[in-house]
């Protein structure tokens, strides 16, 4: 009997996976808190576009109104909300989760913790998405990334186990997915990718970059990164690779020398990872990192969740995080208006690099 599923949170992410899943036959309910979404699906179906192709399917789709109606639980719950929603959302569906079923949280940021507060330790299981993705209009998800390594999954304890190996291989309707035993330096590897590009991204909004200011931004990056590095390094986590970036390269930015190297292969990995004009042409909409679809469509940014986390922890545990700090406070007036997106951003934090 094929499992029955929830996806909680159908936006970019959350949209990719329901669809792929609901595709390859899966039990899938969908649930948003996005009135025009849910009505969107209800009446045309999921639509999901990629680079490839176009494709909708149908399933049944549900407002968090619906929720309380839901009479037969789930055996795997996917969450995919904004950090922000984590624990609301975690609690809105934990009732109708089975005893010995399990949720797992495939979404930025590090809400494992958040969710076994919700459901217990036991009925968590960490979910980390490799996949871009975004929803610009309701109903029709974009997947936009190169459609390389998917997800993976791994148990919280780090030992294996049946029901991470199913998820793994659920997920692996959207593109190849894998089980770690070292779900944490995972989940970190992508947070520390996410402190260097996605509230940079929100920063520069739609701005176009030459070859010179590419390089100030890789080089920022790089500072950011080696700052989230630290604070993953201070908290005893193992960090694994950052896209292919051993963790080594990100201690030696510490030095001049090893923050220029690593500036240089942080611009190679945006190479590498970004689509040719031909891919991008097949897309409705264009890659943005999530905070920046956030920044342009008026709504709250997760960076509290991202960089104001590792602030956070490297102020407790001793790790100075300046650049992180700034880019904080630079949200923080872009939130209420004090400053406006920009290259102008970037050039402010590019000078306390200099300083």
């Amino acid at each position: 009997m094929k499992p029955r599923i929830a996806m909680v949170g159908v936006g970019g992410i959350g949209g990719t996976i329901a669809a792929n899943l609901l595709r390859a036959g899966h039990d899938v309910t969908m649930i948003d808190q996005w009135a025009a979404n849910v009505e969107a699906i209800r009446a045309q179906g999921l639509t999901l576009s990629d680079i490839d192709e176009t494709f909708t399917v149908e399933g049944p789709a549900l407002h968090i109104s619906d929720v309380s109606n839901i009479s037969a639980p789930f055996d795997l719950v996917f969450l995919s909300v904004k950090g922000y929603d984590t624990v609301w959302s975690a609690h809105l569906i934990a009732p109708h989760l089975k005893p010995g079923g399990c949720m797992l949280a495939a979404m930025n940021a590090l809400p494992d913790e958040a969710v076994a507060g919700v459901v217990g330790w036991t009925r968590t299981v960490g979910c980390v998405a490799t996949i871009s993705a975004g929803m610009y209009r309701p109903g029709h998800a974009v997947r936009t990334d190169i459609k390389g390594h998917a997800f993976t999954v791994g148990e919280l304890h780090g030992l294996s186990t049946p029901r991470a190996e199913l998820a793994a291989e659920l997920l692996s309707a959207v593109g190849p997915s894998d089980v770690t035993g070292n779900i944490w330096g995972v989940r970190w590897a992508k947070m520390v990718w996410n402190c260097m590009t996605n509230a940079l991204a929100g920063l520069l909004g739609d701005a176009t970059l030459d070859a010179d200011q590419q390089r100030l931004r890789d080089r920022v990056e790089a500072a950011l990164g080696y700052e989230a590095a630290a604070v993953a390094t201070g908290l005893g986590v193992a960090l694994e690779a950052v896209l292919g970036m051993a963790p080594e390269r990100f201690v030696a930015a510490g030095t001049r020398a090893g923050l220029a190297a690593l500036s240089e292969l942080v611009g190679a990995i945006h190479a590498q990872r970004g689509l040719t004009p031909e891919q991008a042409a097949r897309l409705p909409a264009p890659g943005r990192p999530s905070l920046l679809q956030d920044v342009l469509k008026g709504r709250r940014t997760e960076v509290q969740q991202l960089n104001g986390h590792v602030v956070a922890e490297g102020q407790h545990i001793g790790v100075p995080t300046p650049i992180n700090a700034a880019v904080v406070e630079l949200m923080d007036a872009l939130a209420t208006r004090q400053t406006e997106p920009g290259i102008g951003c970037l050039e402010h934090l590019g000078a306390l690099l200099a300083g």
